[in-house]
């Protein structure tokens, strides 16, 4: 008597090979998932890392207050025409705003126009806040420089990137 007749069950060389595509089919599904809820679990827990020794702006420290100027999503970008620094010093006090209501935080970051140099970057300012002391990479010597104050905002929910600005400013060392 056959194992058929006996009520056996027999696997042939296709059941197995569909178990296998079947095993493997829910396995991918879950690993992916898992990516998934992992990626959204992470978005939960942003964490902003904020620039320490921020002060609140009290309205009377932008440097050129009608400069101001928002854009299409609500984002205030301060305006700097010309930031005044003490020559062949590297810690100085420059008043960088974040204004007031802003939905992002903002990162500056202060780049010579000629060689493209960092000069500073700062770390996440929330809205309403401001640095008024920043320490330059290297110090300056007396003369105007043009140099961009780069603006990327990041979302205060997810820290993800907003539209930025680049301020043209110009560097009176004196």
């Amino acid at each position: 008597m056959s194992k058929k007749e006996q009520g056996g069950i027999v696997l042939q060389k296709k059941h197995i090979v569909i178990g296998i595509i079947a095993a493997v089919v829910i396995i991918v599904t879950a690993v992916l998932a898992g990516m998934k809820l992992s990626r959204g679990q992470q978005q939960d827990t942003f964490t902003p890392d904020l620039e320490q020794g921020t002060s609140a702006w009290s309205g009377d420290q932008l440097p050129d207050k009608s400069a101001d100027s928002g854009e299409a999503v609500g984002i205030k970008i301060p305006g700097y025409p010309s930031i005044s620094l003490p020559a062949n010093q590297q810690t100085v006090q420059v008043a960088l705003l974040n204004p007031e209501g802003n939905p992002c935080y903002f990162t500056f970051e202060l780049v010579l126009s000629d060689t493209d140099e960092v000069l500073y970057t700062s770390k996440q300012v929330p809205p309403g806040q401001m640095i008024e002391e920043i320490t330059l990479t290297r110090p300056l010597e007396a003369g105007q420089y043009t140099a961009p104050l780069r603006i990327p905002p990041a979302s205060l929910q997810d820290g993800s990137t907003m539209n930025g600005a680049n301020v043209e400013t110009i560097l009176d060392v004196q």
